[in-house]
């Protein structure tokens, strides 16, 4: 199995940024490289493609990739710093990538305790326009100052709640 990571956001768009200046980008980022570690050692196959410019660049390299699996890792911001949780969005209407984003939320909450915003249907660009089933996690709020603390030392636990969720929507 093939499956796309794309960390949320990078170049010149950090993403969402912290009051601690902590960028959406590079949390991100750190989250996918260990989650694709883990995926490779599980024997997948993994590409991890942030060095994106538009949305529509990103469904362009997933769709010329084959990949069986596309998952968009962000975080989440709102101007309410104890705004809180874990959500996962599929593309309304896909059966397959329902079951994934039940999946990987449920396990995301397991692996970090956070609250459970649920796994809900949106017309994200990426969503709709990747051949494959499609996730986009919104691992954590940045913007709430626990939920940041968690991102910034314990990327390890998205990573691994991700994996999960990925293992047991295959098995």
């Amino acid at each position: 199995m093939k499956i796309f990571l794309n960390p949320g956001h990078g170049g010149n768009d950090p993403g969402a940024v912290s009051k601690n200046g902590l960028k959406e980008k590079d949390v991100v980022k750190r989250i996918c490289d260990i989650l694709a570690q883990k995926l490779r050692n599980a024997g997948y196959s993994v590409m991890v493609y942030q060095e994106q410019h538009s949305f529509t660049e990103v469904s362009k390299e997933e769709n010329k990739s084959g990949a069986d699996l596309f998952v968009s890792v962000h975080c989440n911001s709102y101007k309410d710093a104890a705004a809180r949780g874990v959500q996962v969005f599929y593309y309304p209407g896909s059966d397959k990538g329902k079951r994934i984003a039940e999946t990987i939320q449920k396990s995301l909450v397991k692996h970090t305790g956070l609250f459970d915003r649920g796994a809900k249907s949106e017309v994200f660009h990426v969503l709709k326009r990747t051949k494959s089933p499609a996730v986009l996690v919104e691992t954590a709020f940045i913007s709430n100052p626990e939920e940041e603390k968690l991102l910034r030392d314990k990327p390890e636990i998205f990573a691994e709640g991700i994996l999960a969720g990925i293992k047991n929507y295959i098995s």
